[in-house]
C-alpha cells in the first residue's frame, strides 16, 4: 500500500513539474515584443566616441552618438547626445559603428547622473542592434517592428543582429 502511494506521488509530482514547465514556456517573455513601445526614443545612430575609462567595475559605459534617423521621441537627425549602458550588460560599442538604439531617460534618483539617456533596460533583449548605412532609407517604425518580429521567431537569442537592405521584403 505504501509503495503504491509512493509511486502515485512520484507520478503526480512528475506530471505537475511537466505541466509547470509547459506553462512557464508559454509565459516566457518574448524578448523583442514591446521594445519599441517601452522606449522613449528609438534612433539610428553613428557612435562618435565611447568612454570605458570612467566605467567602474559595475558602472555605466558612456558614449556620444550622432542621430542619423529618429524614429520615435525627441532626438532628431543631425543632433548629438550622450547615453549610457550598464557594464553588466556587456557593452560592446565602438567608434564608427552604426546602431539602432532603444532609449529611456535616466531617472532623477540616479547618481551620478552622467547622461540624460540610457539604453532601455530590457532584461530579455540583451542584443546589439546594428544597421547598415545604406539601409537607413528603409528604416521606419513599421519595418523595425517587422524586423523585431522576425528575430523573435528565431529559436536562438542572437547577441548581434543587423538591419540591412535585404532584411525586410
Amino acid at each position: 500500500m505504501i509503495k503504491k502511494a509512493f509511486i502515485s506521488s512520484v507520478i503526480l509530482i512528475g506530471v505537475l513539474m511537466l505541466g509547470g514547465r509547459t506553462i512557464a514556456l508559454q509565459q516566457e517573455p518574448r524578448a523583442f515584443e514591446g521594445l519599441i513601445a517601452a522606449s522613449e526614443a528609438v534612433v539610428a545612430v553613428e557612435i562618435l566616441s565611447t568612454d570605458y575609462t570612467a566605467t567602474p567595475s559595475d558602472g555605466p559605459m558612456v558614449a556620444v552618438a550622432k542621430v542619423l534617423k529618429g524614429l520615435k521621441g525627441p532626438l532628431t537627425a543631425g543632433g548629438q547626445f550622450r547615453f549610457s549602458e550598464t557594464a553588466w550588460v556587456g557593452p560592446t560599442y565602438k567608434k564608427g559603428e552604426y546602431r539602432i538604439l532603444f532609449l529611456e531617460k535616466t531617472g532623477p534618483q540616479e547618481f551620478p547622473k552622467t547622461t540624460e539617456w540610457r539604453i532601455l533596460s530590457h532584461l530579455y533583449a540583451r542584443t546589439d542592434f546594428f544597421i547598415e548605412k545604406d539601409a537607413l532609407s528603409d528604416l521606419s517604425l513599421e519595418s523595425l517592428e517587422s524586423f523585431l518580429k522576425k528575430i523573435q521567431e528565431r529559436k536562438d537569442r542572437p547577441k548581434k543582429v543587423v538591419f540591412g537592405k535585404g532584411t525586410i521584403k
